[in-house]
This record gives structure tokens, C-alpha cells and sequence, in this order.
């Protein structure tokens, strides 16, 4: 019988409060103004998470698709959301992801209402046009797409940039502002989808671009931000012209610009850096900026200079008269992104998210033109929910109830159930963490040989032997009974420390005594290199040690001398676990092979090629010989340690995974990354089949080159876009097309469905002929009629009907690029079938968009090859097919042309019986009399 496993599936991700994608402000609805000052988007890795930037909790997250591990889900890693974008006026957010997906969410009910999949490769700025019925992205793939969300297609793809796009901007329908890393800004006419205007607006790397009305700034690699004038109404080649640069306080390249009016009409803008700092500025008003200019006339007037010289003069100082320096927020972190939030007459608001996995909102007070203090108010922060650097050590407590994560000055205790920090200490460098029994107690070893032990109860550190160890403590554990602590250090030595209850005065008095848990170094242990790791077995009979020089030692715990050692692999051992039944020593390396070996003999029964980087952890299944490893290459592996089968690939973090924790009852493994994200993987009911796992990791693999052969082309199309000379500036504006599995299941279904539909039209044509046939002789047996599909007798439909359903359930998105994979006989299939549902009368009324819209680019996309066929009966088709949806489209027009009008006459019906204009006479009066000119009487002579 085949052996079958139980899946793990992932349960929760949490301890990510943003990741790498911009944050956006989600401003409080009229009934929640008043408690709420609004919530913070944020991308959590592969979801968005919102933020209540008052309580600092997490009010909701945005998660799409089946959980990770699950037998639909996909064995590659998720990908990162890398861009948000949010419309206010129709609450839809846009979040593009790194595989160059755009998925647009409805922020109302939390669900994906589109999915669009142009993009080759990450997303790095999204923008709505002011209706929210266009979308335009922009990628790392160079390339912009226009998206109609109404329609749900793309328009097109403007392909000029020869680098990232890394700023958008868009007034209207007809014209488009873009920047890249190539350095250029261009100017898009969006009626004929051409450039009509280039610039170079930084020698290198243009960074961002911000415009406001007339005014346009783009950043450089450098300090340089140039500023920029915008008039769409001149001529091609003069709407951007460049009015002069300022250099920022901050050195490094400035990643965004975001411009706020205040309530009083004073404009803003910031400058996020790629350091610590945003720079905020001010925009002087017309009144202001005349006063300025009058003064400095006068100025340079005394001091003697023609008229020329003044004009020159002042168009030099152009930058310093429109704007100026108005304050410069800096955090203790790098910032990541920003956003404003309010803007009044007397303060500024932002919220930023820094690369350390935190959350900051700042207020900048201010009276008329300058602030009222030097630095800014921080009045909220999210920052408890995470951790500031890598997790390196985890533990779960013996009743699954709480998880121990340690990293660098932070020591957090979690509740599993709730998924919230409940404890938060600081300590040391931690490398190593552990639980005692009971669950109260955290004992961490951390890089500069210090001992800390926590006390959750009292939310107290208990012990700090700062000299317990010369140098890193890089593994610890304890003894089933929890009254022995072993620890593992690179000073090269093994020390045995144990627990003991001691009476110590209470501070502040002078006889009272409270007992305390103290430790007390008992024995040490010298070796000849450092020790990364000691493990105890479940029997606390033997004792593991691993060491620098890729061996591992194995010593009785009793008495301390050498029983075995296990040499084999090319590069220290990483991390040693022990079987429940002390049979089995399973050994992770940095050499990417996880070897098992007997304990009795020390033979190695298998060396197992796991990970294609360093194994950082491996860890047995309680009561089993099955363990979990986990590996610098983002992957949790599950594996069977009889048969050394891989069991199941856990792909979800998207960096190296440091450390492994198990549930004592092995319902569910918890994993932590260089991503910050604690991910909890649950056992389910759900079967796990090692052949079944096998095929499905080839299927995606064959999907995925399958994939990469349509997108290529033929030998002949890969060597015309290889060429020198492949792209023309017609090439500027093309199709949005890409080939998904999805876009190929759907063709998939509508040629299953065209064969079905077709060939029972074909027989029931075949029927009506010979029946004509036999009434007209009358001789012999009368044809039998056809057996119907049985699919079809089910569903109760028509052969046409069932087609009908198949197409309309495609994907707008999708069909295009479904019927381009069509074969050309399935091309005439498609045009026999248009042909009998525009003859039946319900199905043209019903679809009729649909049949255009197909037929046009089914017409369009094989034009050559229906114009070259020789059949007579086809292009009689063609024929009739285009006079009767000629015919149908002239009866839709007509139709909508007499509703139009009717619903003019029906509200102008409306306004003449419930709409009376009133006219106050007082005020009539008063106008007439100011209208009216005085008669003057002139006298002639």
C-alpha cells in the first residue's frame, strides 16, 4: 500500500508590519472622524495589510488565493507586492505585484474585483486617471500598460523607456507624463499613443517625478531635484521646459515626491531620501512670489544693472522664488516610503515606514510660512507587532500556547492563538533561545557570551551572567527535567550549568527574602575548535556536539566521555536533532546536504542533497522519524527520515530562513526568515502522495517553459527582437499581450467546447438534410434522428448556447490571448459558430458586444490566412456573417438611439411639472436697475 502523509498548510503569517512596497493613507469615513484618525496600507510580502495609526493593531489584511502548501497551491514562492496605489472616489486599491501582476482590490468588501497580467516583470508605480476607470502601470520591464477597468482589458503598452519606469502622471485621457532610469521624462499623446516629447532630465538615473499643476520636479542619483514648467496647449517640443535645479541638504537620490494643499491653498511637497530623511518644501503663492520679485527689482536697481541683467537674474533664481525649505523629518531608521495624511492651516501631517519594520506618524506644526519647532512631533508609532532585525532563534512553549522569537536587542513572547506580542524584553545579540517547562521561563544566549533569563510572569529579566561564556553562545538546551542548562560557545568549550532556587533580600528592605531562580556553573567541557551546536537526546543520555571542523562528537551525558564521532561533511555542522527514540542523529550543513545517521554505530544511513544553499536548521517530528529543515533558500522542506523522501516543499518566505520551532504535539511548525515574517504551517486532514507531489512539480515545471516558448516565439521572432534594429518608433504603442496557464486552460475549454458544440450542429444539419431528402422521395426507412450529447440533454442546452457560456465565462482580460493560441481550423470553427449565433435572435441580442469584439480579433489576428483559403463556402460565411451583424448593429443603434430620446422627453416631462425656478423680485430689481444704462442728454452746438 502506498504510505501517504499528512499535509501541512500554511495557518498565519504574521510579525510583518510593511515590507518593501509604498504605503498608502486611507483616510476615516464621516462616521468614524471622530475616533478614528485613519488607517495606514501597507504590503505585507505577498498581502497588504491596513493599520488603526491610532490603537497601532492591525485592523484588517488583504489576502488573495488558496494558503500556501496547500494541494492547489503552487511549490514556487509567492509573489511580493512591490507597489500600492489607492483611488478615494471609488475605494478601489491597486497593488502590483513582482511578477508583474496587477490585482485591483475593492476596499469596501476586501475581495479582488480584477486581475491583470501584461508585465514581464515587477511593478514599480501604479496611477488612476481622475475618473478611477483607467489604470496605468508601469514595470521594471520598461514597458506602460493603460488598463480599462470598466472593460476589464489593456488598451495598450508604450514601449520607448530603456529602463524601470519610476514615475507616472496623467490629467486626463489624452496626455501622459512619464520618467525612467534611463534618465528621460517624455511626454505621451495617449489620443494617437505616441511620445511627442523627450527630455533628459538627469545625466544618470532619473529616480521620481512629481507634478503639481504647471509644476513638474524630477530627482537625479545625486543631491539634484530640477525643476521643470508644464504647458500642454504650447507646441510639440516646448510643453516641458526646464526652469533650474536645487541641490537637497540630503546627498543620496531621492525616491519620491508627493505634493499636499493645505486647507488655506498653500502647496507643499516632500522629498523622500534614500537615507533617513525626507525633505519637506514649501510652494510660494503668486502674491508672495510678485512681492518677492518686486523687492528684488528694486534691489538690483540700486545696485546699478540693466534691465537685461535683471531678467537674467531673476529667471536664474527662479527655484529659490517659487519654493523653499521648509522642514526635515528624520527617523532612526532608513525611511522606505511616506505619505501624507492632512494637510490645515496650521499643521502637516505624514506617515512613513522605514526599512526596520516599523510604522512612524509625524505632525509638523506651523504658523504662515515657517514651523514652530525645529524637529517634528511624533505622536504615533507602530513598532510592537515586529521585530527591527532578523529573527535568529525561536522556541515554542511545551503547551503550543507561546512562541519565543529572539533577534538582535529584542527578545518577544507571542500568543500563537491570537497571533499578538504580549511580552517584549531587551537583551543582547541573540543566537539561541529556549523555553524551560512550565512555559514561564526564556533562557537566550547571545554573540557576546552573555546568559539572560526572563521571567514572563513578572515581565522581568531574573539573570544576566555576562561572563558566562568568552565569546558567542551559539547553541543551548536543556535536560528533560529542566534542572540542567548546556551551552555551546565558539570560546570552544561545552558548559553545564544548573538551576537552583536561592533567597535573595527583597531591594529596600533589610530581612525580608523572596526565592529567586539562579544559575550555577557546574562542569566545563573543553573541545579543540568552536562549537556551533549541542543537542541532548530525548533519554538525556548522550550528548551531540557539533564543531568547527565539520565533525560532530557525540559524549554520554553521565559521565562525559567520548562514545562516537560522525565525520562526512564538507562544511561545519549548522544544526543536530536527536529522534524520540535515540536511534537516529540527524546532522544540516552549510555543504547543502543533511546527512542521517544511527546512533548506536555512527554509520551514515543516508546524505540526502536538500537545499541549493546553507541548512540552517533541522528539527525531528515529535514521535517520529520524520523532520522539517529549513534553508537559506527560502524553503521549509518535510521529510521522511525511513524512506529519504522529500514529503513536501513549504515555499512562502521570500529570503533565507533562519530558524525552526515544532509543537510538542507536532500539530503545526513555525518558521522565521530574513523577511521578518513568522509564518505557522498546520497540519491538516488533507493526504500528502509522494507521486502525486512529484508530477505536480513537474506539471509546473513543463507549464512554466511551456509558457516561456510562447512568449519567445518562433526562431525567426527571437532573432528579429534580438536585432539591432527591432524596435521602430512604430513600435512604440503595441497590444497588451501575455500568455498565462490561465489564458491556455481557458482556450483549452473553448476548444473542447467548439468541438462538442460544432460537431452536433453538424450532425443535427446532416439529419435535416437527409429527412429533406426522404420526404421529398417518400421510399424506404426515414432517417434517425441523432442521439443528443449527454453534457448538453444535462444542462438543457443548444449546441450554440453551450459555446455562448463557455466564451462569456472567459476572462475579458484573458480571451485575447486565449484565441491567438488557436489553431487555424478551430479559427473556422469559431467564425461557423458566429455564424449560427447571429441567426438566432436571442443569443445576437444578448451578446452582441461579445460576438463583435471576438469576431473583430479573431478577423484581425488571422487576416492573411482566411484571405489566402480557396473555399467558396467560407467566404459566403463571411459574408453573410457581416450583413447580418451589420444589420444587428444598425438595430442596436437604432434602439438606443429611441431610448436616448425618450429619456430626454420623459425628464423634461419631470422638470416642467416638479421644477419651478424662483426668481426674487427684490433682487431681480436690483439687477435690472444695475443693467440698465442712464439716459444722458447731450447738447450739440
Amino acid at each position: 500500500m502506498v504510505k501517504s502523509y499528512q499535509r501541512f498548510e500554511q495557518e498565519a503569517v504574521f510579525g510583518v508590519i510593511d515590507s518593501n512596497a509604498n504605503c498608502v493613507w486611507l483616510p476615516p469615513t464621516s462616521t468614524e472622524r471622530s475616533t478614528n484618525p485613519g488607517k495606514v496600507i501597507t504590503s505585507a510580502l505577498e498581502n497588504v495589510n491596513v493599520w488603526n495609526i491610532k490603537t497601532g493593531e492591525l485592523d484588517s489584511f488583504l489576502t488573495d488565493g488558496i494558503p500556501l502548501g496547500s494541494i492547489d497551491a503552487k511549490s514556487s514562492k509567492p509573489a511580493e507586492a512591490t507597489y500600492l496605489k489607492y483611488h478615494k472616489d471609488t475605494t478601489l486599491l491597486a497593488v502590483g505585484y513582482a511578477d508583474g501582476v496587477i490585482k485591483v482590490w475593492d476596499m469596501m468588501s476586501k475581495s479582488v474585483l480584477l486581475s491583470f497580467n501584461g508585465h514581464k516583470s515587477a511593478i514599480t508605480v501604479l496611477q488612476f486617471d481622475v475618473t478611477g476607470t483607467r489604470l496605468i502601470s508601469g514595470s521594471r520591464d520598461s514597458d506602460i500598460i493603460v488598463w480599462d477597468l470598466v472593460s476589464e482589458v489593456g488598451l495598450f503598452k508604450l514601449r520607448s523607456h530603456k529602463d524601470s519606469i519610476t514615475g507616472l502622471w496623467c490629467q486626463d485621457e489624452n496626455w501622459l507624463i512619464s520618467s525612467s532610469k534611463d534618465g528621460l521624462i517624455k511626454i505621451w499623446d495617449l489620443k494617437v499613443q505616441q511620445c511627442v516629447e523627450t527630455h533628459i532630465a538627469h545625466t544618470g538615473e532619473c529616480w521620481s517625478l512629481g507634478v503639481h499643476n504647471d509644476f513638474v520636479i524630477t530627482t537625479g542619483a545625486d543631491a539634484q531635484v530640477k525643476i521643470w514648467q508644464l504647458d500642454l496647449e504650447h507646441t510639440a517640443g516646448s510643453k516641458l521646459t526646464e526652469k533650474g535645479i536645487h541641490e537637497k541638504q540630503s546627498k543620496q537620490r531621492g525616491l519620491d515626491i508627493q505634493f499636499t494643499t493645505s486647507s488655506d491653498g498653500v502647496t507643499f511637497f516632500f522629498i523622500q531620501n534614500a537615507d533617513k530623511t525626507i525633505e519637506v518644501f514649501r510652494i510660494r503663492k503668486e502674491e508672495e512670489i510678485a512681492r518677492a520679485l518686486k523687492k528684488r527689482e528694486k534691489r538690483l536697481k540700486e545696485k546699478g544693472m540693466s534691465d537685461e541683467e535683471i531678467a537674467t537674474n531673476i529667471q536664474n533664481s527662479y527655484v529659490s522664488l517659487a519654493m523653499h525649505s521648509f522642514q526635515v523629518i528624520r527617523s532612526a531608521y532608513k525611511v522606505k516610503s511616506a505619505a501624507w495624511t492632512y494637510a490645515t492651516n496650521s499643521k502637516l501631517e505624514l506617515v512613513v515606514t522605514t526599512s526596520s519594520n516599523t510604522i512612524e506618524y509625524y505632525s509638523i506644526p506651523y504658523e504662515k510660512r515657517d514651523p514652530t519647532q525645529p524637529t517634528p512631533n511624533k505622536p504615533h508609532a507602530i513598532e510592537l507587532q515586529g521585530l527591527r532585525t532578523d529573527i535568529r532563534a525561536i522556541d515554542v512553549s511545551d503547551d503550543t500556547k507561546l512562541l519565543a522569537t529572539a533577534s538582535n536587542g529584542l527578545l518577544k513572547i507571542w500568543n500563537l492563538k491570537t497571533k499578538l506580542c504580549i511580552r517584549t524584553f531587551e537583551c543582547g545579540f541573540a543566537l539561541t533561545c529556549k523555553f524551560l517547562p512550565g512555559g514561564l521561563l526564556v533562557i537566550v544566549g547571545t554573540r557576546n557570551g552573555e546568559l539572560q533569563l526572563f521571567d514572563l510572569a513578572s515581565s522581568t529579566q531574573l539573570e544576566n551572567l555576562e561572563d558566562a561564556h568568552d565569546a558567542a553562545i551559539w547553541s543551548l538546551d536543556i535536560t528533560n527535567d529542566g534542572k540542567r542548562l548546556v551551552t555551546g560557545s565558539a570560546d570552544k568549550t561545552v558548559k553545564f550549568w544548573d538551576f537552583t532556587l536561592e533567597e535573595v533580600l527583597i531591594p529596600g528592605t533589610t530581612n525580608k527574602f523572596m526565592p529567586a531562580l539562579k544559575l550555577h556553573h557546574d562542569t566545563t567541557m573543553e573541545l579543540n575548535d568552536d562549537i556551533l551546536c549541542v543537542r541532548l537526546s530525548p533519554d538525556d543520555k548522550f550528548l551531540a556536539v557539533s564543531l568547527l571542523d565539520n565533525t560532530v562528537k557525540i559524549f554520554f551525558m553521565d559521565t562525559m566521555k567520548f562514545f562516537l564521532s560522525l565525520y562526512g561533511h564538507k562544511l561545519p555542522v549548522l544544526s543536530i536533532d536527536i529522534s524520540f527514540d535515540s536511534k537516529l542523529v540527524i546532522t544540516s550543513s552549510a555543504d547543502k546536504n543533511i546527512k542521517i545517521w544511527g546512533l548506536d554505530f555512527g554509520d551514515c544511513h543516508k546524505s540526502l542533497f536538500a537545499h541549493q544553499d546553507s541548512i540552517m536548521n533541522v528539527k525531528f517530528v515529535p514521535e517520529s522519524h520524520n523532520f522539517f529543515s529549513c534553508s537559506k533558500d527560502g524553503l521549509v522542506k518535510y521529510w521522511d527520515g525511513d524512506k529519504f523522501e522529500c514529503i513536501q516543499k513549504l515555499a512562502g518566505h521570500q529570503s533565507e530562513v533562519w530558524a525552526l520551532a515544532i509543537a510538542n504535539d507536532a500539530s503545526f511548525v513555525v518558521s522565521t526568515s530574513h523577511d521578518h515574517s513568522i509564518r505557522v504551517w498546520a497540519e491538516t486532514e488533507d493526504e500528502v502522495f509522494l507521486e502525486e507531489e512529484r508530477d505536480k512539480e513537474l506539471e509546473e515545471q513543463y507549464e512554466d517553459t511551456l509558457l516561456n516558448s510562447l512568449e519567445e516565439g518562433n526562431g525567426d521572432d527571437a532573432f528579429k527582437k534580438d536585432g539591432a534594429d527591432g524596435e521602430t518608433p512604430d513600435d512604440q504603442a503595441t497590444d497588451v499581450h501575455k500568455q498565462t496557464v490561465e489564458s491556455l486552460k481557458a482556450s483549452e475549454r473553448l476548444m473542447e467546447a467548439l468541438d462538442l458544440g460544432i460537431s452536433e450542429i453538424d450532425k443535427a444539419a446532416e439529419y435535416a438534410k437527409e429527412l429533406k431528402q426522404w420526404k421529398k422521395k417518400k421510399n424506404g426507412e426515414p432517417p434517425i434522428a441523432p442521439q443528443g450529447n449527454a453534457i448538453l440533454l444535462a444542462i438543457n442546452k443548444k449546441p450554440a448556447e453551450y459555446i455562448m457560456d463557455t466564451l462569456a465565462r472567459i476572462k475579458p482580460s484573458q480571451i485575447e490571448d486565449a484565441l491567438l493560441v488557436f489553431p487555424f481550423s478551430y479559427t473556422l470553427k469559431f467564425l461557423q459558430f458566429i455564424d449560427i449565433a447571429l441567426s438566432d435572435a436571442r443569443l445576437s441580442a444578448n451578446y452582441l458586444p461579445l460576438i463583435c469584439r471576438n469576431l473583430f480579433f479573431i478577423i484581425k489576428s488571422n487576416q492573411r490566412e482566411l484571405v489566402s483559403q480557396k473555399n467558396e463556402a467560407l467566404k459566403l460565411q463571411i459574408t453573410r456573417v457581416k450583413t447580418q451583424l451589420r444589420s444587428k448593429l444598425q438595430q442596436n443603434e437604432d434602439d438606443l438611439g429611441f431610448n436616448v430620446q425618450g429619456l430626454k422627453f420623459i425628464k423634461q416631462q419631470w422638470n416642467l411639472k416638479h421644477n419651478f425656478e424662483f426668481v426674487d423680485e427684490y433682487d431681480q430689481m436690483k439687477q435690472d436697475e444695475k443693467n440698465n444704462k442712464k439716459r444722458v442728454f447731450e447738447t450739440f452746438v
